[in-house]
């Protein structure tokens, strides 16, 4: 079996199943969404996605006969665990430190650490996407994200 096969039934499992549970969440309707809105709207996505990848997978000539352990040769692994630590400590801290200063921590690591950035544009550009998150969210949509030591 290939490896697009694979990863194709198997996104179609998760899809299916994420599909299953968004709906017993309720779905509501496009005036009124209701909780399982849109991750059955994600799900669904996946599902076509995962579709695709395995109509193209047994169509000749489309998709590499790849064994799925040639995927994985060449990972950096100590980027990978490198931006789990990362993600991790950002789900730890949110709720204590809050959204706008736990994103500005994130995407200047991700940025600096991560990806190698110069400290002046790691600096901009998570000031920045920090920044207009805050206005989107909390003031133009008025979510509530957790505000933390910072009072906002």
């Amino acid at each position: 079996m290939k490896a697009d096969q694979i990863s194709g039934v198997f996104w179609v499992i998760f899809a299916l199943y994420f599909m299953y549970g968004s709906n017993s969440l309720g779905l509501g309707s496009l005036r009124q969404p209701g909780s399982g809105f849109f991750p059955f709207v994600c799900s669904s996505f996946i599902l076509s996605m995962a579709i695709i990848v395995l109509i193209q997978s047994f169509i000749r000539g489309m998709g590499l006969p790849t064994k799925v352990s040639a995927l994985w040769k060449g990972v950096s692994w100590q980027r990978a665990t490198g931006i789990a630590l990362i993600m991790l400590g950002y789900i730890l801290v949110l709720e204590g430190i809050g959204f706008v200063l736990t994103a500005f921590i994130l995407l200047l690591m991700l940025l600096k650490v991560v990806e190698g950035q110069s400290w002046k544009k790691a600096l901009v550009i998570s000031f920045l996407a920090t920044t207009a998150s805050h206005v989107i969210f909390n003031i133009l949509l008025k979510t509530a994200l957790p505000r933390g030591i910072l009072g906002f």
